[in-house]
């Protein structure tokens, strides 16, 4: 750690990130890392702080991760599962958000990503598995 970045400074600067956006523990665990902070007791007080205060919370943040790659990415369950469990959030937290997910968006995005390549099924099926909907939700909407 630099000689001049205290507790303090960190800590207002993890707040003031944490007012930009929406963020997980392990994205701030590695901001502070980042920013210098190599002491793990310090790197520990300050998340508890930022729960404590409201600053981070892991439901919030996967419900709002859930809907924005819905519905400005046009991802599936599949991909947003796995990309939350990399990052370390409970997988019954993931679960919840996932089950809160906007019916209508959701067959919005599959929709426009087997829209993109119409008339070869087969680059259709391919490019919505890679945005991670499921098998059987896109052969039937291919029926």
């Amino acid at each position: 750690m630099t000689k001049q970045t205290t507790k303090e400074e960190l800590w207002q600067k993890a707040t003031a990130y944490c007012a930009k956006s929406e963020h997980c523990t392990q994205e701030l665990r590695e901001k502070l890392w980042q920013w210098g902070c190599r002491e793990e007791s310090w790197r520990e007080e300050i998340l508890c702080r930022l729960k404590e205060d409201e600053y981070i919370n892991e439901e919030r943040y996967c419900r709002a991760y859930v809907h924005d790659k819905v519905a400005y990415q046009g991802w599936g369950r599949v991909k947003i599962r796995m990309m939350l469990l990399a990052k370390n959030i409970n997988e019954t937290t993931v679960e919840q958000a996932l089950g809160g997910i906007n019916e209508e968006e959701y067959g919005k995005a599959l929709n426009k990503a087997l829209n993109k390549y119409m008339g070869d099924r087969e680059k259709q099926i391919r490019l919505a598995l890679q945005r991670g909907f499921e098998y059987e939700e896109i052969k039937n909407l291919l029926r």
